[in-house]
């Protein structure tokens, strides 16, 4: 259980002696390391929404934490403290039983001081050291934040938060803040709002605020900007930057979207002619990352102020592992990757990286060409050698700080049949998901810079009607949607996906008819796995679809449905109500039905 920022201290200090020594002896080897002996990365994750999807990510952190040795972690938090429970659980499974210190993410949005207390105390009794604090999601009716928008609690802004955190706690917890490299949705636009928001930031700073964790961007030449920026008012702590690995095409313009990121002409230019490649988008999107991630730290060398450095990342990790793994592999941070060819009996054992692979697990390209990199104390080896004193990674809570011993099978806890699935959950399983799978969630649980309203009450009302009077009024806007004419409705918050174009007149026609619905894709017999509307995955596979729509209806029409389903042997039909009765037709019970594959 450690402070954040007294971590970063320690890396710096280290940084320092080692500058210290090459201005004496002179650099080894060719030149500047790739990575400073400061260097450091964390990881991001959210809560999913299903007990199998939070099971399943218990066991990812441990084992990315495992191999990946991150900082620290962190742990988002929803709206209005929806998620307080599941982010507590997380934060308290990851600090006992994956050995890593935790960030928690705590918004002051709706909640109360005394709430925002409560929590912080639970905080506490949990073992988490590190708190985020933030504003949270725009005010209930606003698509966004607009200037002198406050939050509706009693903590107006997150730098009230902040100072409530060191009213109650003095310093027992490290505290980062937000930044927003290409500025925030509330600030006014040119330099004028520029430097309102860097006044804003300054004071968040001078408030107590240990850190900064930026958004996500693609622009280094923005971040390097923003740093500067930083530096010139004041602000000398640690600015860790948010790295959003690409994990599709239709995701990136979908998030840069939502959250106001601009794409540089390098980037598109290198996407755009393989989109419909998954594989090749993410390989590439790996690629950027990396070059990103290192012209930062080129950016490092010239800088003869260790105190202000850019030494670290936070990835966003989307509750996904193998991007953020690819992406610090290519960076000499990790040296190990996963391969399902391997055999299963391979078990490697690397004190360097304290990671203990099994099951599958085999050593990187570097290695098996017999030209291993090394890494270039990416993290401390000093530190490192100073914590392997055991066979297991010393936990991060005070009052297992000194365990001696553990049982037996503690190293065989039971994660064993997952490592050969891992990265399963990597490719899009539908427009919904897989509910067991760790990144099963909405865009807004994944980070705390992007949530999404319908806009405000005038805005909602010209969109969807100002005064039904009829059902016929109802079913005629879901109708609209589907057709285009109406961009999103509370349901859906895309445009119609394009799969669903050859059934458009038929789900319109549905929708006038009272089946209202919210998500559908046509069949599909082996189409190319490129295939610009129905493709997913990497090259050289097929798709394969049924049919289906899921929609609203009522008692009446449900009862209608089923018994025509009931003449359709070919059809099957799962219907639920508010009150979890459920209506099966043409449904084995317990049975599993395939939509995609």
């Amino acid at each position: 259980m450690t402070r954040i920022m007294d971590k970063i201290r320690s890396r710096r200090k280290e940084h320092m002696k080692l500058r210290a020594s090459q201005s004496i002896n002179g650099p080894d080897g060719d030149g500047a390391p790739a990575t400073p002996p400061s260097f450091y990365y964390s990881l991001e994750f959210f809560p999913p929404k299903t007990e199998p999807g939070l099971e399943n990510l218990l066991t990812r952190i441990d084992r990315m934490c495992r191999r990946l040795d991150p900082l620290f972690i962190s742990i988002t938090w929803g709206a209005n403290g929806s998620t307080l429970s599941r982010t507590l659980a997380i934060a308290s499974h990851a600090q006992r039983f994956a050995c890593v210190d935790v960030l928690l993410h705590l918004s002051c949005t709706g909640l109360s001081r005394e709430k925002l207390a409560h929590v912080l105390s639970m905080a506490k009794s949990a073992g988490v050291q590190n708190i985020l604090a933030l504003r949270g999601d725009p005010p209930k009716g606003k698509r966004s934040w607009a200037e002198g928008d406050v939050s509706g609690g009693e903590c107006d802004r997150a730098i009230d938060l902040v100072k409530l955190i060191r009213k109650l706690h003095g310093n027992y917890f490290s505290v980062g803040v937000a930044g927003h490299p290409e500025g925030h949705p509330s600030s006014s636009k040119g330099e004028e709002g520029r430097a309102a928001e860097m006044r804003h930031l300054k004071e968040k700073m001078d408030a107590g605020a240990d850190f900064i964790i930026t958004q996500f961007f693609y622009d280094v030449h923005v971040f390097l900007d923003y740093v500067k920026r930083c530096r010139r008012a004041g602000i000398e702590a640690p600015i860790i930057p948010g790295i959003m690995p690409i994990q599709s095409f239709s995701s990136l313009m979908k998030m840069t979207q939502f959250c106001g990121i601009s794409v540089p002409n390098s980037v598109s230019e290198r996407l755009y002619p393989i989109q419909h490649d998954d594989e090749a988008v993410k390989e590439i999107g790996c690629d950027i990352c990396s070059i990103m991630c290192r012209t930062i730290l080129k950016a490092n060398n010239d800088d003869p102020n260790i105190d202000t450095l850019v030494d670290g990342f936070h990835f966003y990790t989307l509750n996904l592992e193998r991007s953020t793994t690819r992406i610090l592999i290519d960076l000499d941070a990790a040296d190990f990757i996963t391969s399902r060819s391997a055999s299963p009996s391979v078990i490697l054992e690397h004190t360097d990286s304290e990671s203990k692979l099994q099951s599958g697990d085999s050593i990187s390209h570097n290695d098996m060409n017999g030209n291993r990199k090394e890494r270039a104390g990416s993290i401390s080896e000093l530190a490192r050698s100073n914590r392997r004193l055991l066979p297991w990674k010393p936990s991060t809570m005070e009052n297992r700080s000194k365990e001696a011993v553990r049982p037996i099978n503690w190293s065989n806890r039971p994660h064993s049949y997952v490592m050969r699935t891992d990265d399963w959950d990597e490719f899009p399983n539908g427009r919904w998901g897989d509910a067991t799978s760790p990144a099963f969630g909405d865009l807004s649980d994944i980070s705390h810079f992007y949530s999404f309203t319908l806009g405000s009450e005038d805005d909602r009302r010209a969109m969807l009607g100002h005064c039904p009077l009829h059902e016929s009024d109802v079913f005629e806007v879901f109708a609209r949607y589907v057709e285009g004419t109406v961009p999103h409705i509370p349901w859906c918050e895309t445009p119609l996906q394009p799969e669903s174009f050859l059934i458009q007149p038929q789900l319109a026609k549905l929708n006038r008819f009272g089946l209202l619905t919210v998500n559908s894709q046509p069949p599909v017999d082996g189409a190319s796995s490129s295939h610009p509307a129905f493709g997913w995955g990497g090259k050289g596979g097929k798709v394969y679809q049924k049919a289906y729509f899921e929609c609203f209806v009522s008692p009446d029409k449900r009862n209608r449905l089923s018994r025509m389903v009931n003449k359709q042997p070919s059809i099957n039909m799962y219907a639920i109500n508010n009150a979890g009765q459920d209506l099966r037709v043409g449904v084995e019970e317990g049975g599993v039905t395939g939509e995609k594959w």
